[in-house]
């Protein structure tokens, strides 16, 4: 506290809350952040819960690239990603970096205090302006930026990267700056990018939703979960919301909701569960979740959901899945209560022809395919399943016609030798064999039947980081080098492949779906999966935005939306199409205990925002802050 206090006498250290005029006021060379740091003694990261483990500290004010901008942060968003960088569940930021800090804080509105030499040439943006910050970075050289900058090198600020917005002077590029929308009060403008821009994504992007259809979302009470609902109620969609309480109910339904399901009814308080593996296990599981249905249909005309919304993780999840319309589509960013996902399978089947067509298929991308598994050909144990698998060979033809470069898994060394046989020639690029992988690696290989079960995160979180690395080391690694070696190319070094096509005789999900390219990866199923579980880990979705399509339903993985996406949500605000929820303003030393309220789910309000430099809340531009400020001077 000395050293600090000495710091501010010379001003080397603005204290918190200081008034800061843009070209006017010295940058100082130091400056506090909330921050979760390394043990001092062994170097580990020093994760834990927030009320224990975030702590004030002192960190440089950095000067900004060419690209870059350097913005004193008004007041910064409080959200999720921040938990999972104190926690480091589901992974641990200091993985991204060496430094012996990780400050936490995705977004906030701030005054623009130094700008880079392309920032200044673009013009867009100037040394004073008040500004949106929006989370959201990427390698803004990568030829994939002109497709969608979320696929170059994407990661959000506070979380992915080794900085956050919960530090006095952010450095930032340029691209993450913003008009404020109007007749925002400063500390809403510091409250929604983030929250409400994953909203965005998700309805108006992953999901296309098309107005007068129906959609169910998880947690609709707060948070996003409340975002996505109203959001969805303002532009024409009947929306049912999953709350916690009768209290809850009558809030959504008050905020344009249709109607709501309380998880505590009697009728259904139990079904809350990961799906069971055996088939009578698993039917009567279904049979469970019946009166949710019918419920579900009396507030929405008879209907089941066209789009569901999914964020509170593995309990959830397979009931909001379960609650889909034919031809329905689930999206999910989160997983609060746990990251083993589970589901079971709907009627209905395509050809492999047609969902090629439906995953939009190019000619030269990479596809993998399971060939001998599915029924009355095997069940994908290793070293099994019949030569004759008529739907693969379907498929072969399939991808050849298209023009995708394909390699083949088979579950046996017969089945890879039954492939070669064939004559399919550069159509079929590799036959990769488990049944070699198995024989090379020994006991070092695991192919599982299902995603093996994984501890609770919060309770017991170096067994759960233990349970995902077994599983990258001993089925992943193995796996996805036999198939990289064959997909190889200069834009794909690693030889992910650009789409695979799944069996539904086995459960090799969490496989595909860490395999499969990331952002534009496609797994697809044609076979009917009624009755059948499926798993996959849910990061590997939601993070890298995979999308899982099946004959008669869809799971898309959604993300935080991207620059150009901010600047539409803003237009749709000033438009009245999306409305901004004034937030809950957590005063600066507050800050851990509202993480702490976030962790264990007491908190109450949709947005919260920490107050850094506000003199009062209320104020709406940068005249009324430069006239508080100087009142109170």
């Amino acid at each position: 506290r000395k050293a600090c206090a000495a710091l501010v006498r010379r001003g080397e250290l603005l204290p918190v809350g200081a008034p800061f005029y843009p070209g006017l006021t010295p940058m100082p060379r130091w400056q506090y952040g909330h921050a979760v740091t390394r043990d001092p003694a062994t170097g580990a990261p020093d994760h834990g819960l927030p009320k224990d483990k975030e702590r004030e500290i002192v960190l440089p004010v950095p000067e900004p690239g060419p690209n870059e901008a350097v913005v004193y942060v008004l007041a910064s968003e409080v959200n999720f990603n921040d938990i999972w960088a104190i926690t480091g569940i589901p992974v641990s930021p200091f993985e991204n970096h060496d430094l012996d800090h990780q400050v936490t804080g995705s977004g906030g509105v701030a005054l623009v205090a130094s700008i880079g030499s392309e920032v200044k040439r673009e013009g867009r943006i100037k040394v004073g302006d008040l500004v949106t910050v929006y989370s959201g970075q990427s390698d803004l050289l990568s030829p994939l930026a002109a497709r969608d900058p979320m696929y170059a090198g994407f990661s959000i600020q506070g979380y992915e990267t080794d900085t956050g917005s919960h530090q006095q002077f952010l450095l930032v590029q340029g691209p993450q700056l913003h008009p404020l929308p109007p007749d925002l009060t400063l500390e809403a403008a510091g409250s929604y990018v983030l929250n409400l821009g994953t909203v965005v994504r998700a309805l108006f992007t992953t999901l296309g939703i098309v107005s007068g259809r129906t959609i169910f979302v998880e947690g609709a009470a707060t948070g996003t979960g409340f975002e996505a609902l109203k959001s969805a109620a303002r532009n024409g969609l009947a929306a049912v919301g999953l709350v916690s309480s009768e209290e809850r109910a009558r809030f959504v339904v008050a905020n344009g909701a249709v109607g709501a399901l309380d998880r505590r009814d009697p009728r259904w308080a139990g079904i809350f569960t990961p799906v069971p593996g055996s088939a009578t296990d698993i039917a009567a599981w279904e049979r469970a979740g019946e009166p949710l249905l019918e419920a579900m249909r009396a507030q929405t005309g008879g209907r089941l959901a066209d789009y569901a919304v999914s964020h509170a993780g593995q309990e959830s999840f397979p009931r909001s899945f379960q609650l889909l319309a034919e031809h329905g589509t689930l999206t999910f960013y989160g997983a609060t209560s746990g990251y083993w996902f589970s589901f079971v399978g709907k009627p209905g089947t395509a050809s492999p022809e047609e969902m090629l067509r439906r995953a939009r298929l190019r000619a030269g991308e990479a596809v993998l395919l399971y060939y001998g598994v599915g029924p009355g050909v095997g069940d994908g144990s290793i070293g099994t399943g019949e030569l004759l698998d008529p739907v693969g060979l379907e498929a072969i033809e399939a991808v050849r016609a298209a023009g995708g470069r394909l390699v083949v898994a088979t579950m046996s060394d017969a089945q890879r030798e039954f492939v070669q046989s064939l004559g399919f020639g550069d159509a079929v690029r590799g036959v990769v064999s488990l049944e070699e992988i198995r024989r090379k690696e020994g006991a070092d290989f695991d192919w599982p039947r299902a995603l093996p079960a994984m501890p609770d995160a919060k309770r017991e979180t170096g067994r759960f980081k233990e349970s995902v690395r077994q599983f990258q080391d001993r089925t992943m690694k193995p796996f996805g080098s036999a198939i990289g070696r064959w997909l190889r190319s200069g834009d794909n070094p690693r030889g992910y492949p650009d789409l695979i096509i799944e069996r539904a005789g086995h459960d090799a999900l969490a496989a595909s779906t860490s395999l499969v390219k990331p952002f534009t990866g496609r797994v697809v199923y044609c076979e009917p999966m009624q009755g059948r579980r499926y798993t996959f880990y849910a990061p590997q979705v939601w993070m890298r935005q995979r999308r899982i399509i099946m004959p008669t339903a869809t799971i898309a993985g959604t993300h935080l939306c991207n620059a150009y996406e901010v600047a539409r949500m803003n237009d749709m605000i000033a438009a009245g199409q999306l409305e901004v929820s004034a937030p809950t303003v957590v005063p600066w030393q507050d800050l851990p205990k509202a993480h702490q309220a976030m962790w264990d789910n007491t908190h109450a309000g949709a947005n919260y925002v920490v107050n850094h430099a506000l003199p009062r809340t209320g104020l709406r531009s940068r005249d009324e802050l430069f006239q508080e400020w100087g009142a109170r001077r």
